[in-house]
């Protein structure tokens, strides 16, 4: 639920196999695909985020399924050419009768959140048993988690939890507060030694700060509520998480799935699937602040301007600004965040799914054939947004309805220039597929050879519908001249034009399964697919199982998988994207160049990134291998061990922002006084004061950046290699049965390899021209990087006999590191595994001859937290919870 307009909001899951993204899963219901979210997230690929689109997982009624059915050992040719890391088919119980109702509640014990949910399964035959009707129904209600709740995440400072002696004790990577508050900086637009504020009440460049009444920096008073100093003391930082921002949103979720059986006379089956599903979500995020590259003015007729014409009752006194002139002065906001509302996010969504089906026989074929049409929507608005075109109105008001940014927000008529933002999101799929199975074409020694054929058509479109203050409808020019598709009218917000787009997709398919011995089978499967919008391609699959004996198995596979841009990368238009990044040219500069508290330089900043989609992307193509053994001593013990691979051609990324300012530094390194710098990232002209900070540090001047261009591109070979083992025991004993369930998952490799100006700062940094704390996000070796653990683990242990049953198990992420904290000599951030345990016990009886089950659960028996991020709330929130200990009562009846 996190992130800005531009991310998928609200309740949205999504399977990601081999950590490979989420758009590399196939993920079907019942064997056939399902619609993609309607609104799509982003990914880190390469240096930075590029579009996905995956299925939302949440839309799947959980409460009716039979099994879940994971291939990782790559399905393409047999489901779809883009299944590259796997399938997950979610297959729900079809002819279900009976009813069962259960309910659970859960408390955690540290937080206010409760959660609570319903599900219903009901299900009768007709007609002799000829019919059935399925039904499945479910509601989850989740509460809200705040900052405020725990004291962990009540300040958005961290450097107190760091350990004393650590080589990061003090390091303000962990100061996640903000330089942007209620309290601003401010540069006066004339000259400020022409007017006698030089050295009084702003420094050479005209720029002063502002304060708290009573703050130890104020140098003279501005008004009741905030006073004013010479800047370079620091500007007023804002405590994001003291002002109180949600963890987890607010949601209401209700799924409903219908399936209908029905048997002909002449053997002939029907059947039916009908689903519903629909969310609310709300979200409390911090407030708003210009894009450095949009600074908003005050007007000199500023009605609350210190510094605004004679007469005004909020002008200075003249004894203190006597030259200043009657007209008064215009003043440029920075570091000004308008925060005196937060943004509340409400994300609806819904969804619905219609198939109808039949399957039979015709001779010795079985047959089957199924029609399907889903739609998906969103409803994404964003209140307490700020206008920048109302806001510069505001600003330039002569009357005391004015906006008024030296109040510290005090009755300041922000409401003026408030707005609600929407961004509305629409997909759909179509499917017709015709599948022929033989159980028996052949003959082969070690038994019949079965053979499928079969043809499927899908329609695929995405339509993104934005705000008119977002997509250029109503459009702001700021007082440089830029405007959309740079700006957008939304403070804090990049412009996004609208966006659709649609794709036709057949597929033709063909399996055998070949029991080449009685200890030898083998798969074969080839899978040929053609697109409307890019190149067709046809993927293959070997697989094969030999028995030896009856206690080992050998198993291994080969296939490909195609993967085509998605919707969004190839109509996209020209899109500006805003995000926090770090200027290491600037760095360097700061570092070398007399400044190393950046008392002058900022270089950490929002950042706009210029990328527009492209026909010219061709597909990644990729191949997955594996291979196996599986061994059975007993009956109640199985060993497996598989060793896989993934590589992957042809990845579309970006090189990323930050690497792109990594590159301008190399190039300004290597030309000395020829200056030669990074086209692709655009700055405005240096300062006086930056001028001589960079050639104090012997590079050529730079000024802040303007923007960065960044288009989508075909990376060169991913590469993802591991192993999996596996444990399986059963076995009963007078106590009763008891089952352990080991499974562990080893990651040997996880590699992009550098390419074209990649490979140029992968050099430059093993040549020592980079140092190794300056990060080259994406590239070369991305195993235990940012999230990519090592290692995961899973145990359980559970025991029943009789109406008894318990269980415990445990669950642990390796370790990794976060490579922004990389120091200068290499030393890398870890953070340590983390292991967390779950307990649960279950009685079984009867109620008025309803069975009822109660089952007791405890989530994270040990009160494990997460341990220390450079984040938002001091966790790295992809990999680790720290929701802490909570319970849940589970109470099933089946009537």
């Amino acid at each position: 639920m996190s992130g800005g307009v531009n991310s998928a909001r609200g309740d949205v899951g999504a399977y990601n196999l081999r950590n490979l993204g989420t758009g590399n899963t196939l993920v079907l219901l019942n064997g056939r695909r399902m619609v993609n979210a309607p609104t799509y997230q982003t990914e880190e690929v390469g240096g930075s985020f590029v579009p996905v689109n995956s299925v939302n997982s949440n839309a799947i009624p959980v409460g009716g399924l039979s099994r879940l059915e994971v291939l990782r050992d790559g399905a393409s040719a047999i489901y779809g050419a883009d299944a590259v890391a796997g399938v997950v088919n979610n297959v729900l119980k079809t002819d279900f009768t009976g009813l069962n109702v259960s309910v659970r509640l859960k408390e955690f014990e540290h937080l206010p959140r409760d959660d609570k949910s319903l599900n219903v399964e009901w299900g009768k035959d007709f007609n002799g048993g000829r019919t059935n009707v399925s039904a499945y129904f479910n509601y989850y209600d989740r509460g809200r988690v705040s900052s405020l709740d725990d004291p962990r995440w009540a300040s958005s400072d961290f450097r107190s939890r760091i350990p004393a002696g650590s080589a990061w004790e003090g390091d303000t990577a962990f100061r996640n507060d903000t330089a942007n508050s209620l309290y601003g900086q401010y540069d006066v637009v004339t000259r400020a030694s022409s007017v006698g504020l030089s050295g009084t009440l702003t420094d050479s460049a005209g720029e002063f700060e502002t304060y708290p009444i009573g703050d130890d920096r104020c140098q003279y008073a501005i008004n009741d509520y905030i006073c004013g100093g010479i800047d370079g003391q620091g500007t007023y930082r804002l405590d994001y998480n003291a002002m109180g921002r949600d963890l987890v949103s607010a949601l209401d979720r209700t799924n409903l799935f219908v399936f209908v059986n029905h048997t002909f006379e002449n053997g002939t089956e029907s059947f039916t699937e009908m689903s519903y599903y629909t969310s609310d979500s709300n979200l409390i995020r911090h407030p708003s602040a210009s894009f450095s590259t949009s600074a908003l003015r005050v007007g000199a007729e500023n009605y609350y301007n210190p510094f605004g014409p004679c007469g005004s009752p909020n002008r200075l006194p003249d004894d203190v600004i006597p030259g200043v002139p009657c007209e008064g002065l215009e003043l440029i906001m920075d570091n000004y965040r308008f925060a005196e509302k937060p943004r509340i996010i409400d994300v609806s969504q819904d969804s619905y799914r219609f198939l109808q089906g039949f399957r039979g026989l015709w001779n010795e074929w079985e047959w089957e054939t199924a029609f399907a049409y889903s739609k998906a929507s969103s409803s994404d608005v964003t209140h307490n947004r700020v206008s920048n075109t109302l806001m510069q109105e505001a600003l330039f008001d002569s009357t005391a309805a004015a906006y008024n940014p030296f109040s510290g927000g005090v009755n300041n008529n922000i409401e003026r220039a408030l707005v609600d933002v929407y961004r509305d999101g629409e997909t759909s799929l179509t499917t017709l597929d015709f599948k022929m199975v033989h159980p028996a074409l052949f003959e082969l020694p070690g038994g019949q050879a079965g053979f499928l054929l079969g043809v499927d058509w899908r329609r695929e479109t995405f339509k993104d519908d934005r705000d008119p203050r977002l997509d250029g409808t109503i459009v702001f020019t700021d007082w440089e001249g830029d405007t959309y598709p740079y700006v957008s009218d939304i403070v804090n917000s990049s412009p996004t034009p609208d966006n659709e787009g649609s794709r036709n997709v057949t597929s033709l398919f063909t399996e055998l399964q070949l029991p080449v011995f009685d200890s030898l089978d083998v798969q074969l499967a080839l899978r040929y697919e053609n697109f409307s919008d890019v190149e067709d391609t046809t993927v293959g699959k070997v697989a094969f199982g030999w028995h030896p004996n009856d206690y080992v198995l050998v198993r291994g596979s080969w296939s490909e998988a195609f993967r085509a841009p998605n919707l969004v990368t190839i109509n996209e238009e020209i899109v500006a994207r805003n995000n926090t990044r770090t200027d290491w040219t600037c760095i360097y500069a700061a570092e070398n160049g007399g400044d190393p508290d950046q008392d002058v330089l900022d270089c950490v900043n929002s950042t706009q990134r210029i990328a527009q989609g492209s026909s010219n992307l061709v597909p990644e193509d990729s191949t997955n291998t594996s291979v196996g053994l599986v061994l059975t001593p007993t009956e109640s013990l199985t060993f497996t061990v598989d060793f896989w691979s993934i590589e992957k051609n042809n990845t579309i990324g970006l090189l990323g922002e930050e690497n792109h300012t990594l590159l301008d530094l190399v190039y300004r390194l290597e030309s000395g006084a020829a200056c030669t710098t990074n086209s692709a990232v655009n700055r405005v002209d240096a300062t006086a004061d930056q001028i001589a900070i960079y050639e104090a540090a012997g590079i050529c001047p730079a000024g802040d950046i303007k923007y960065i261009d960044d288009n989508y591109a075909n990376l060169d070979t991913r590469t993802v290699r591991g192993y999996d083992i596996g444990v399986y025991y059963t076995e009963t004993f007078d106590f009763g049965k008891v089952s352990v369930d080991y499974n562990g998952s080893f990651l040997q490799k996880f590699e992009q390899k550098a390419g074209g100006d990649a490979q140029k700062l992968v050099a430059a940094q093993e040549s020592g021209l980079l140092s190794a704390d300056y990060p080259v996000a994406g590239f070369a070796d991305l195993i235990g990087k940012n999230g990519n653990q090592k290692s995961r683990h899973h145990m359980k242990v559970s025991w029943r006999k009789g109406d008894w049953g318990a269980a415990v198990s445990g669950n642990r992420i390796g370790s990794f590191y976060q490579d922004d904290l990389t120091l200068e000599d290499g030393t890398r951030y870890v953070i340590p595994a983390m292991t967390t345990y779950d307990a649960s016990v279950d009685f079984r009886t009867a109620i008025y001859d309803v069975k009822t089950r109660f089952r007791f659960g405890i989530k994270n028996l040990t009160d494990a937290r997460a341990p220390l991020a450079d984040d938002n709330f001091g966790y790295f929130s992809d990999a680790h919870s720290d929701l802490g200990r909570n319970f849940y009562l589970d109470i099933k009846a089946e009537f």
